[in-house]
């Protein structure tokens, strides 16, 4: 019995087909892994909080799981350091309302969050100065800047990551975003 023989067209597409379902099972497999865990995109050092109310748009009540950074596991105020949002009171100003809701959004009451300070751990009015970062590992701080919500604040000796908001504000003011464009 002899073979059929295939003409060069067949074993072209034959080819083709062979290579592209390789690719497509590399593609399975790629969107099958283990996704970037939210711990490596927040700083090692960080210390988690439970988020309890959230004030305005960059200020929330949260309690330290461990204690040992706010030396309490009772609620403490914490500012967000570097970013400033509008005022909520005793008028709002425009875009407060937008800061505080988005806030809220990013770190909802019961949520979990990660804080890490800079230089000075708490301002004059005994609130802690963190930086955080939701459990899905997004900045927070450097998010409500990008979207347009606050603006770099630059507040020495705490300057860690103000030539970030001050990009992410360039950036915002240049997209029209947030209070950018609205107010």
């Amino acid at each position: 019995m002899t073979t059929p023989r295939r003409s060069p067209k067949a074993l072209v597409i034959g080819l083709v087909g062979a290579v592209l379902l390789a690719a497509l099972g590399t593609v399975v497999a790629a969107l099958n892994a283990p996704k970037e865990t939210p711990a490596a995109l927040r700083p090692a050092d960080a210390v988690a909080f439970t988020v309890s109310y959230v004030f305005d748009g960059d200020t929330i009540e949260a309690r330290e799981r461990s204690g040992e950074l706010a030396g309490t596991t009772e609620d403490v105020r914490v500012r967000l350091i570097g970013i400033d949002t509008p005022e909520g009171r005793p008028e709002p100003e425009c875009g407060a309302d937008a800061a505080r809701d988005r806030l809220r959004d990013l770190l909802p009451e019961g949520s979990t969050v990660w804080a890490v300070p800079d230089t000075e751990l708490r301002d004059r009015y005994d609130r802690m100065l963190l930086y955080l970062w939701a459990d899905d590992g997004t900045f927070v701080n450097e998010a409500l800047v990008r979207e347009g919500h606050a603006e770099a604040l630059r507040v020495e000796p705490n300057v860690a990551y103000a030539d970030l908001f001050s990009r992410a504000e360039s950036d915002a003011r240049a997209r029209d975003a947030g209070q950018w464009g609205a107010c």
